[in-house]
């Protein structure tokens, strides 16, 4: 990589951006979800069709495979942040990736 120097003031922002939120605690790969079923009492008011319980899960696929797994009430708020970083660092990569695709297309470090 070249040095800081030779970077543009928008490869720094999307470097800076990079680092910062590597800083922070929790990466996760997926989405998120929110699906309404019934819980199988007779008795529940899940039982009428627009009062089913609300759950959120994540979706994922691993090793080829899709996957899903329920999120608890007390995990949403942080598995929501996790995800959202997760997208957020995918995309400033892309973004990274380009400008230095576009470097190479016009041969300049």
């Amino acid at each position: 990589m070249p040095s800081s120097v030779k970077l543009s003031d928008q490869e720094r922002r999307l470097y800076a951006r990079l680092r910062e939120l590597l800083r922070e605690p929790g990466l996760l790969r997926g989405n998120l979800v929110e699906t309404k079923r019934t819980c199988g009492k007779k008795s529940c008011k899940c039982q009428q069709p627009e009062a089913k319980h609300r759950a959120l899960c994540l979706g994922f696929s691993l090793d080829g495979k899709h996957r899903t797994v329920y999120i608890p009430a007390d995990w949403e708020e942080p598995v929501g942040e996790w995800v959202k970083r997760h997208s957020e660092v995918r995309d400033l990569l892309e973004q990274i990736s380009l400008l230095f695709l576009s470097r190479l297309q016009n041969r300049k470090r």
